[in-house]
């Protein structure tokens, strides 16, 4: 796989999550290292056969490796060989061009150790290990209370505990132009929308925004992406057993508690939605304010020089009249 020159690796590492991800041929297509067996293989394949119709403008498109090979005709035969759907997933690279990148994960919990051990066959000490550390880091960034956080982008700290407590002031560095908050508040609330009529819980997932140039054409966008445990309660993405039934019950055996999980994260998920899109809205406003504080500066400004002008013309015909007044008293 390629990576065009002039393209850098931080755009697409920041796009997607863990795991390898590589620009590949023009740049246009994010390759990601993740298993044609894995959750959010499963769901980027959903996506594209139309099962959640709802989800399709506001997640990154994907494509299926031949795809890949018949849009990047430039790629070596070698490099079209080395393609493949069971080791990789492939999107749209929304980090294009000139642009400030923002990757927001949301939620006030960004784990599960039901959904770790019944959808990714973790061990149940595991699964529960692996909770407690992130529940941590929840509550250190401040995730548990805000609903979200940022974990990463061109105004983030590199450290993600720090760039986490640092949200609105990172938020606040992405832009200065109340427009383009307008912009990604409406793609934020497409976000949203979308999640609540697809039915879907999402455990961890993150809204990823651009905005700058791209080709001499302006670029604001913001899309749903890391779909590595999403609940699909009446089509699991994978067959997920039942903790409190044993291993070898499925969540065909107990409906309940899958729907049960799915409505627990997807509660979690609409709220940290709502609590980001106020955020975006505070600084939007925020953003407009100065503008108009500025806007108004000037035109205090253009008056005061338009008086300063005003004045100096009239003093000459000030001196010339008094002139003439003298003038009339002599005769």
């Amino acid at each position: 796989m390629t990576t065009p020159p002039g393209e850098t690796q931080h755009a697409a590492v920041n796009q997607g999550g863990h795991g390898a991800i590589n620009a590949i041929g023009d740049g246009s297509i994010l390759a990601k290292s993740t298993p044609r067996d894995s959750v959010e293989s499963e769901f980027y394949a959903r996506v594209r056969q139309g099962v959640y119709p709802h989800m399709t403008p506001v997640v990154p498109t994907s494509y299926t490796a031949q795809q890949v090979r018949e849009l990047q005709p430039q790629l070596t035969a070698q490099e079209k060989a080395s393609l493949d759907d069971k080791t990789h997933v492939f999107f749209q690279n929304m980090a294009q061009g000139d642009v400030k990148k923002l990757d927001v994960k949301v939620g006030n919990k960004t784990s599960s150790r039901r959904e770790l051990h019944e959808q990714h066959g973790m061990s149940s000490a595991a699964a529960a290990w692996k909770e407690m550390k992130l529940s941590v880091v929840d509550w250190a960034t401040r995730s548990s209370d805000r609903g979200f956080r940022v974990v990463g982008g061109d105004d983030a700290p590199d450290n993600r505990l720090k760039a986490g407590r640092e949200s609105m002031e990172t938020l606040r560095n992405f832009s200065d132009d109340p427009h383009v908050w307008d912009q990604l508040i409406g793609k934020m609330e497409e976000i949203k929308n979308a999640a609540q009529q697809s039915d879907l819980g999402f455990i961890a997932s993150s809204v990823f925004s651009v905005q700058g140039t791209h080709d001499g054409n302006q670029v604001v966008d913001a899309k749903l992406i890391d779909f590595a445990h999403v609940i699909d309660a009446g089509h699991p993405l994978t067959q997920i057993t039942d903790v409190t039934a044993g291993p070898a019950a499925t969540a065909q055996e107990s409906p309940q508690s899958a729907v049960d999980l799915k409505d627990k994260y997807r509660d979690r998920f609409l709220s940290g939605m709502d609590n980001l899109i106020e955020a975006a809205n505070t600084v939007r406003t925020e953003k407009a304010g100065r503008d108009n504080v500025a806007g108004a500066a000037l035109m205090r400004g253009e008056g005061a020089a338009q008086a300063v002008v005003t004045s100096r013309s009239t003093k000459p015909v000030a001196v010339a009249n008094s002139s003439t007044e003298q003038a009339t008293r002599r005769l």
